[in-house]
């Protein structure tokens, strides 16, 4: 392995957008609290990479057939372009694995079975007898639960806490991130795109209205103000360039969009940037008070019980489903 290879290869190329996509949570977490633990932090951080490095591992054994085929893929694939042979990429991903959950056990119980949903809702997406990352919309909703899960991983490493988890945040960049892995897998170009509208609507209409969401019901407005104008800069970009812009480049500018994702929350720590995203908070709550009066009582509610989730906290999830194997069990057996 070459100093290029070193560098540049399906771990290394993903680490630091894992690393972001749990900063995330954990940003919102520490917004949101004030404190974090920093034992936690590093057993959570360490273990949620280094287990889901074996994601990389899985993939590059069970698509190797395929991706040597392909010279891009040749050039950053362990496996497909001989960096590896697939016996070692199984055993380091055997060992990545297992030191990954076991960091990931010792920082709580429902932490070790988010990383391991995880883990197997990607087993199902790659899995060669399964192929589900050829269906366009099974792929689509497995993937944003998966990058849902990844995103708010950084909250729950340190909370079971419902009440103020911001769940429309962290779909709303979940769904983004999901629809540019469709678009890049599924190779859509312009013309694709049109032809499927519909599809494209639905995610549309669901970007559009989590991200509404989240403006009107968390104190975080400078932040994704902030984001909405730098995701229509790209947008824009991307479309002057047209053809010369290649897909792949995403690759490389999720590493200036995803930072200045993070770096955009953070920015509310400094004390002028929190008085202007309260004081623009405070303005859309205005804005949000003078519409609600003006809807229909049970329509406001219901928008209103949109920040109110059904349990208060994991441990409340587990009560329930919990009752619920007790109540099937007791049934069975009368």
């Amino acid at each position: 392995m070459n100093m290029h290879q070193f560098f540049y290869n399906s771990i290394t190329v993903s680490l630091p957008k894992n690393i972001i996509q749990y900063l995330l949570g954990f940003v919102l977490f520490w917004l949101t609290y004030s404190y974090f633990d920093m034992q936690t932090f590093l057993f959570s951080v360490t273990g949620f990479v280094l287990a889901y490095s074996a994601v990389y591992f899985f993939n590059d054994v069970v698509d190797y057939e395929e991706d040597k085929k392909d010279k891009d893929k040749r050039a950053w694939k362990l496996v497909a372009g001989g960096m590896i042979s697939r016996n070692t990429a199984i055993i380091l991903g055997l060992l990545f694995l297992v030191t990954g959950l076991l960091l990931s056990s010792m920082v709580s119980g429902w932490y070790l079975n988010i990383i391991v949903l995880i883990l197997f809702l990607n087993f199902i997406h790659s899995h060669p007898k399964i192929k589900l990352k050829k269906k366009l919309i099974p792929t689509t909703i497995n993937m944003t639960v998966i990058e849902f899960f990844k995103y708010s991983s950084g909250w729950f490493a340190f909370t079971g806490d419902l009440t103020r988890f911001p769940f429309w945040i962290i779909l709303t960049f979940s769904v983004v991130y999901s629809t540019i892995y469709i678009v890049y897998k599924f190779k859509f170009s312009g013309d694709m795109i049109r032809k499927y509208k519909p599809y494209f609507g639905v995610i549309a209409a669901t970007v559009l209205v989590s991200y509404v969401l989240s403006l009107t019901l968390y104190s975080f407005a400078l932040p994704l103000a902030i984001l909405f104008l730098m995701s229509l800069s790209i947008v824009v970009f991307s479309v002057v360039v047209g053809n010369r812009f290649k897909f792949m480049n995403w690759l490389w500018i999720e590493f200036i969009i995803m930072p200045a994702m993070i770096m955009a929350f953070l920015i509310i720590s400094i004390p002028f940037a929190a008085q202007a995203n309260a004081n623009l908070t405070e303005k859309i709550e205005e804005y949000k008070d003078t519409v609600y009066k003006k809807l229909p009582e049970d329509m406001a509610e219901t928008l209103n019980n949109l920040s109110e989730p059904r349990y208060s906290s994991l441990d409340e999830i587990e009560d329930a489903i919990n009752r619920s194997v007790n109540g099937t069990i007791s049934s069975v057996l009368k």
